[in-house]
């Protein structure tokens, strides 16, 4: 993935999946044997573009393991539908939660990718009804498609 590794010998995310999750979490990979805080939550969670995270500055802070769950445009839709990310956060000591945005969720009017939230995947018959003169073909993400109507 494109985000997770610069050109230059910058920032590197040191990428990592726990269980059968197909999510690509920051890394470095956590213990989930021992007592932890997990962190969910999507980009800024995850810490895009910033060398320490939350989760890390929280974790040198109280000197407690901190999993830094957060998924690039993750949304809810991307952890509910994730059990090893569920079971995960079930067993942590704590779970921190991110408010995430609600143009991620798949709804009545349109559904979005499971693990890729800002991807838009199809209109429903409501929508369309809605916005009869809109060719909703022409759009891939949420924001666009949102700014656009």
């Amino acid at each position: 993935m494109k985000h997770e590794i610069f050109d230059g010998g910058g920032l590197s995310y040191a990428p990592c999946r726990y269980g059968m999750s197909r999510i690509f979490f920051r890394g470095p990979r956590r213990r989930l044997d021992q007592p932890y805080i997990a962190f969910l939550g999507g980009t800024e969670t995850y810490g895009k573009f910033i060398d320490q995270p939350l989760p890390a500055l929280v974790e040198d802070a109280l000197k407690q393991t901190c999993v830094n769950f957060g998924c690039v445009n993750g949304g809810v839709d991307t952890f509910v539908n994730d059990p090893t990310i569920m079971a995960a956060c079930h067993d942590a000591d704590v779970t921190v939660v991110q408010v995430m945005g609600a143009n991620y969720l798949s709804n009545r009017f349109y559904s979005v990718h499971p693990r890729r939230n800002d991807r838009f995947l199809r209109a429903s018959t409501v929508m369309e009804a809605i916005y009869n003169d809109v060719d909703f073909s022409d759009f891939t993400f949420t924001r666009h498609m949102l700014s656009c109507l």
